[in-house]
Parts: structure tokens; sequence; C-alpha cells
């Protein structure tokens, strides 16, 4: 009897543990998917900054005009965070314009951000599905190459949320 007992009470705490464990890592599945809805607004930064920084080290045409080679530019947060925030707008509020809904540009959105400008740049797009192919339409289109070939602008950031895009640049004051 004592010896049916022990393996029982064996049997319990093994259940309880096997209960705990199951629980645990039940809580890692659903924070896992957290952590993935996180990284649906994830870029690689990386390859934004080597694909922009290859058309600005190399000169561009830009429509019919050519732009010579310019230094390039570095990632700054503060810009992503601009950038994130009208990407955020443009998909809560169902809209593609570069003036928000709240009717601010992307100058007050670099602002908001505690980032001190002295010019800056925005560029959107809708609906690409790579880090690759909105930089590629960016740089067919006349007035976003300009922006990127901007030889005044130093620091920039992307983000996406949905299929909207915005990059954004600037040169701090």
């Amino acid at each position: 009897m004592k010896k049916r007992m022990k393996i029982s009470s064996q049997l319990l705490i093994l259940s309880i543990i096997f209960t705990l464990l199951f629980n645990a890592c039940k809580k890692d599945d659903s924070s896992s998917s957290a952590r993935k809805a996180k990284s649906d607004i994830e870029l690689n930064k990386e390859l934004l900054l080597d694909l922009v920084n290859n058309a600005r080290t190399t000169g561009c045409n830009c429509g019919d005009t050519y732009f010579p080679p310019v230094n390039e530019v570095s990632w700054n947060n503060q810009l992503e965070e601009a950038a994130l925030t009208h990407s955020k707008d443009m998909d809560d509020n169902n809209f593609f314009e570069h003036e928000g809904s709240d009717k601010s540009n992307a100058g007050e959105r670099i602002s908001k951000t505690g980032y001190i400008w002295t010019t800056w740049g925005e560029n959107i797009a809708e609906g690409y599905s790579s880090e690759k192919a909105v930089i590629e339409a960016w740089i067919k289109s006349k007035s976003h190459c300009e922006n990127i070939m901007q030889s005044d602008f130093t620091e920039m950031g992307v983000a996406k949320k949905g299929k909207y895009w915005t990059q954004v640049f600037a040169k701090p004051n």
C-alpha cells in the first residue's frame, strides 16, 4: 500500500510538472504570436540602407535628370518613428497621402519625435511586398528618386504598416 501511495504521489507530482510546463509553453506560443505581429512592421534596415546608399554612391537618373554620386545616409530611429507614425495613420484611416489625417506634414511628425532638423523629405508607397521592390519603385519615380538622391539628407528611417510604406529623410540641425 505504501509503495502504491508513493507511486501515486510521484504521478501527481509529474502531472503537476507537466501541466506547468504545458501552460508555460502555451504562454510562449502566445508571446511568439505577439512577437510575430510586431515583426510584421519590422523591416530589414541594413538592406534598406544598402539599396538607398548604392543609388546615392553610384549616381542615378531620376527621370531625365542625372544625379551624380552623393554621400551615404545613415539610419535614424527617430526618423523611423516618424515614418511609422505616418504608415500607421494611413493604414488605420485607409488613405494614401503625404498629409496626415491630423493635417500634419512629415516635418511636424519628425519634430514630434524630438529630432531637430534643418531639412526633410518623405516618400510614401502602397502595396509593395519587399524592401527591394519599394526602393526600386521609388527610384523609378522622378520625385521619389530626387528625395533619395538629395545631397542635403544625411539620415533616413523607413517603416511599413499594412500595405503602406513611408521613407523619411532629414538632416539634423
